[in-house]
């Protein structure tokens, strides 16, 4: 049978970690944080799997059932499947215990974390060295992790990735988003990270060329080592990490659809965010700006863009709800002041 946790605070640090990984976890709990990395190192276990499978998820009992049959289904076993509940108020619990299967382990939050804050949860709970991501609404192919868990045979890969198999009835949005990596091409089977930065820059700044959480396999020491998500970018939250692993490692692609996206309620949280996603471009940025693994020239490119994104600020916050428009202005100004300062921002 699956594996059963309720927790309200998070399990407890290493000692080399412990004063910023506490002060995280109290942040994701509601308490005031300091800076911090967000995630925790799990402890040192010989039975731990090769693969954390990690399927964080809210209200998805319709879904959830599909994600982990694919999980099951993988032909490569030496996974674990951690399904971190964050506080749904569905079936999505009962469902999950419905399973008979071990290497399930289901983890649930007395408090709703948050979206970004839950996918840490899930990193801090995990006892692979890999993590693969499935959304709950999402789901994998079967050859998916035995493809990419031998890219991390190379100590210099951080991440690998690959096109997902995109589902929706909306068409329009299938073609405009159905591949992502078009800016990053021409891309090898082992790509260095500063070069897909540059890429990314070269393009403009801007989207997601690498692909949402559940088409990306990453190390956990690596995402851990730079500071896991950052909830302070709702919108791109996942390139913004994806960005600060090339700055340390090198990234495998794989040309074969490996899992499938499934695109449903259009816009629904793109809406919710709308006015904030011109901010969350500049705080990746502004990571690319002080990331001292980059070259100068890069550094600059991505100052250069951070200065553009700026100069449109005036009319985003024109255009940004009034009850929000202080909160984004003094975001803002938070931001231009680590810059000329040369501080670096503070995780949550």
């Amino acid at each position: 049978m699956s594996v059963v946790t309720r927790q309200s605070e998070a399990p407890k640090a290493s000692a080399g970690n412990s004063q910023g990984i506490g002060a995280a976890m109290s942040a994701a709990n509601g308490a005031a944080a300091a800076p911090t990395t967000g995630v925790v190192p799990a402890a040192a276990d010989g039975s731990s799997p090769k693969v954390s499978v990690c399927v964080p998820v809210h209200n998805g009992a319709d879904t959830i059932e599909r994600s982990i049959d694919s999980v099951l289904a993988q032909t490569y076993t030496e996974f674990e499947c951690v399904v971190v509940d964050n506080d749904s108020s569905d079936a999505t619990v009962e469902r999950v215990l419905g399973y008979r299967d071990r290497r399930i382990r289901l983890v649930r939050n007395e408090t709703n974390l948050g979206g970004v804050r839950n996918h840490n949860k899930c990193v801090s709970v995990a006892r692979g060295e890999l993590i693969q991501f499935v959304h709950a609404d999402d789901w994998l192919l079967p050859h998916c992790l035995e493809t990419l868990v031998p890219l991390f045979d190379a100590n210099n890969v951080g991440l690998a990735f690959a096109p997902r198999r995109v589902v929706s009835a909306d068409e329009s949005w299938k073609a405009r988003y159905g591949r992502l990596e078009g800016p990053l091409r021409p891309l090898r089977p082992v790509n260095k990270g500063s070069d897909l930065v540059r890429r990314y820059l070269a393009a403009g700044g801007g989207g997601n060329p690498i692909g949402e959480p559940t088409s990306v396999m990453v190390r956990r020491a690596t995402l851990i080592e730079v500071g896991g998500f950052r909830p302070q970018t709702p919108l791109l939250s996942d390139i913004d990490l994806w960005l600060r692993v090339l700055c340390r490692s090198d990234a495998a692609f794989v040309e074969d659809e490996l899992t499938v996206r499934w695109h449903h309620d259009a816009g629904s949280q793109t809406s919710a965010y709308k006015t904030a996603y011109p901010l969350d471009i500049m705080l990746v940025l502004t990571s690319l700006v002080q990331s001292e693994a980059l070259s100068p020239r890069l550094r600059l490119r991505a100052f250069t863009l951070w200065l553009k994104a700026g100069a449109r600020m005036p009319k985003v916050l024109l255009e940004t709800p009034r009850h929000l428009r202080a909160r984004r202005a003094m975001s803002f100004a938070t931001q231009a002041g680590y810059l000329a300062l040369g501080r670096r921002l503070e995780f949550e």
